[in-house]
């Protein structure tokens, strides 16, 4: 793998695409190194705005007053810049002042970068401080001095202040400034500093020499492979956009760290520059001798680079090596661009960016044919985790709870693309779909022996002979097969994982299940044996890729015997069935029947196998389709289908209002209650009904007239005269009438 990074960087030298030169880089003062622009990371802290006074040279006894976060660059200070329609300033332009405690001579001029609502609207321009000082330094050809060293001390230009650290040298100046009476005031002020991607020390700007890349030269090359590709999921390539259009230098691509793979080149005391023959790669110039004994320019000794490449040279080469470039060329035309790069969404601007940049200047075409983002797990609040908050979750602690499987679940649940807070009760909701699953698998094995069906005989589902609500099952499991698919295709797997769990939890354990165990167990219905059959094994290859060992412990206890083959794993993906709308429409109807009864058994306290003497179903067009499943599912003697009924409502009972009773009648309420116990339902609402009333006689021989708010009717539903239950099926209703 090294030795094809010093290949590609050996053919994009030759071709002029690789320089060294002395260009201001990021470089962090800690790890001592140089950092690409995709490798700084962005942090907010508070920090000090100090007011400062630089004295006019004409006239020391005036003076400019600029703020700045960093008076320790004032050595490097090159020029002074205002806004040119600054009016409170615009009188400082083309004047000289002398810098606070160097008293050096700088002119100011008019910029219109410059922000005159910030500090006092007067900068000083330094080398380097921020990225803005240095998009100064290359439009006015400002000398590059250098402040600030490799370890991130002072240099002798800073005078007494040499040696110190930053933070030393700018605490040190400004208590000198403050006896001097240069430093007017303080504020503070948050600020984004850019800061190492690795130990997080802040960076500074410094004038070194390192190896570059050319890269600004093919943002449009890069932009136009990034759309050969296809993004998953497409708003993502918005963020390799802006990244492409905030380019502003070179790659630097040279490290000085200890380990990583050596840049193969031997450099002479004059600069010359010998690089490696790729037959010599793997090479090492600190240890293996160059391919000539001396310069071939000037005849100088040649001594081996001591640089490194940055981490993403190497990375930025997996598909040319996946696809086996410059190992094997036909077998490269064949694998390449590779299918699928799959990564999170942080580094779209290394990897990625990367990646596209390497393919394009080696091959002229993009790396891979589609790319996947993913997101980050985050903690159970949503922030992200850190050792440092105690928020971490171990996962070989959640593996060694839940199982691997729960923990793939969990992970197949999120969305593609997004961050996801990490939840135990998600991890739960996964066994429990484990245990659903196991048991679904368990009932259709142990329903088949009960029924002495062989599943060796009902392997290739008899399409004749399905039902009304087989067809229902296979047309539903089809959908799901499809759309599955669908989304795997595109890495939609939350979505996939979704319709699988639905189907599986709800229209085949809940509804399917019910209302067919009863036909196959009594009737010996194959049909429906060898739909569970299939929909079961299908369901163990749909679920397969997300829960890869209990679907495999499945295959082998209950359907490898039958379908052979050494794994799950090796068979093939499940396909639609058939597709039959009037099946879909008929079977849903029957099974919102099989449901609603089910659910009215529930509520009325009695066991979901009591018997029903008599079910109606009046309006359910075509559930009659259905009716040996309705019968057995809801073990009902006498199933009737009509259009029309006798359903009407009766009293049926009479409750007395005892709030009322109680206070009107005192003593004598017992004896109306009891009256209106025996009284007749039918007769008495009638009664009340017409404003008649109920008159009685009481046991001292008064007469009473109870009216209607004394008496509560309690009425049923009744049909071909008995009093019946009732449930609405959608535009249908179901009449039960128990023995």
């Amino acid at each position: 793998y090294r030795r094809l990074t010093q290949i590609s960087f050996i053919k994009l030298y030759k071709k002029g695409l690789i320089y060294k030169g002395k260009f201001p880089i990021n470089w962090c003062p800690r790890c001592r190194t140089a950092l690409a622009d995709a490798e700084v990371d962005y942090g907010n802290r508070t920090t000090k705005l100090n007011y400062i006074k630089f004295r006019l040279k004409d006239n020391p006894e005036e003076y400019v007053l600029i703020a700045t976060t960093r008076p320790e660059l004032l050595p490097t200070c090159q020029i002074v810049a205002v806004h040119p329609d600054d009016r409170k300033n615009r009188h400082l332009i083309g004047k000289k002042v002398l810098t606070p405690l160097f008293n050096k001579e700088v002119e100011v001029i008019a910029d219109e970068k410059v922000d005159p609502d910030f500090g006092t609207g007067v900068v000083m321009i330094c080398t380097i401080g921020d990225k803005d000082d240095l998009e100064w330094v290359f439009r006015y050809h400002l000398p590059v001095e250098k402040g600030i060293d490799e370890d991130g001390n002072l240099t002798e230009l800073a005078g007494k202040y040499a040696g110190m650290s930053t933070t030393e040298g700018r605490e040190a100046m400004l208590k000198d400034m403050k006896r001097e009476g240069l430093l007017v005031r303080q504020e503070d002020l948050e600020q984004s500093v850019g800061r190492c991607w690795r130990c997080k020390t802040p960076l500074e700007f410094l004038v070194k020499e390192q190896w570059f890349l050319k890269t600004t030269d093919f943002k449009d090359a890069v932009w136009k492979a990034a759309n050969e590709m296809k993004w998953y999921p497409e708003f993502m390539k918005i963020r390799l956009k802006e990244w492409i259009d905030s380019l502003e230098w070179d790659w630097v691509i040279s490290r000085q760290r200890f380990f990583a793979t050596p840049i193969p080149v031997w450099e002479c005391e004059n600069g010359h520059v010998v690089v490696a023959e790729e037959e010599q790669c793997y090479v090492d110039p600190t240890v293996d001798t160059p391919p000539v004994e001396k310069c071939p320019v000037c005849g100088g000794e040649l001594k081996g680079c001591e640089d490194v490449f940055d981490t993403w040279m190497d990375s930025s080469i997996s598909p040319l090596f996946l696809a086996r470039w410059q190992q094997d060329e036909a077998q490269f035309e064949r694998l390449f661009p590779i299918s699928l790069r799959p990564q999170a969404h942080d580094i779209i601007r290394t990897w990625a960016f990367y990646t596209i940049l390497r393919s394009v200047l080696l091959t002229g075409r993009p790396p891979f044919k589609e790319i996947m983002m993913d997101g980050f797990i985050l903690s159970e609040d949503g922030t992200p985790m850190h050792t440092s908050l105690g928020n971490v979750i171990d996962p070989l602690k959640v593996l060694e709870e839940y199982g691997a499987d729960a923990l793939r679940y969990y992970a197949a649940t999120c969305s593609l693309g997004m961050d996801n807070a990490f939840r135990f009760k998600d991890i739960k909701r996964g066994q429990r779909l484990l245990r659903k699953f196991w048991n679904i698998q368990f009932f259709i094995s142990s329903a088949l022996k009960k029924a002495g069906i062989d599943p060796e005989e009902i392997r290739e589902i008899p399409m004749e002979g399905l039902s009304t609500v087989d067809r229902w099952l296979l047309s539903l499991y089809s959908g799901v097969v499809e759309r599955a698919r669908e989304n795997m295709d595109v890495f939609q797997f939350d979505r996939a994982m979704k319709e699988i769990e639905y189907f599986m939890w709800h229209e085949f354990a809940d509804n399917y299940i019910e209302m067919v165990k009863q036909s196959v167990y009594s009737r010996g219905d194959r049909a429906a044996a060898s739909v569970l059959y299939t929909v079961g094994l299908g369901l163990t290859k749909l679920l397969a890729p997300f829960l890869p060992h209990i679907t495999e412990e499945v295959f082998h206890l209950h359907y490898r015997d039958y379908e052979g083959g050494e794994s799950i794993h090796l068979s093939r993906y499940p396909e639609p069935i058939l597709h039959d709308p009037e099946a879909d429409k008929i079977g849903e109807q029957v099974k919102d029947i099989v449901a609603a009864v089910r659910d009215w058994k529930s509520e009325k306290g009695l066991p979901l196998n009591s018997p029903i003497k008599r079910l109606e179903i009046v309006g359910a067009v075509g559930a009659h389709s259905g009716a040996e499943i309705i019968r057995d599912a809801l073990s009902v003697e006498e199933l009737v289908f009509s259009d029309t009924t006798d359903l009407h409502e009766e009293p049926v009972a009479l409750k007395p209002v005892y709030a009322k009773i109680g206070p009107t009648f005192r003593q004598r309420a017992k004896e109306v209650i009891e009256f209106l116990k025996k009284a007749d339902p039918k007769e008495a609402a009638e009664r009340l009904q017409s404003g008649e009333g109920l008159s009685m006689t009481l046991s001292d021989g008064s007469k009473a007239v109870l009216a209607p708010e004394f008496v509560e009717i309690e009425r049923a539903f009744v049909a071909h005269g008995q009093a019946v239950g009732t449930v609405k099926v959608g535009e249908a209703v179901a009449i039960i009438e128990r023995k």
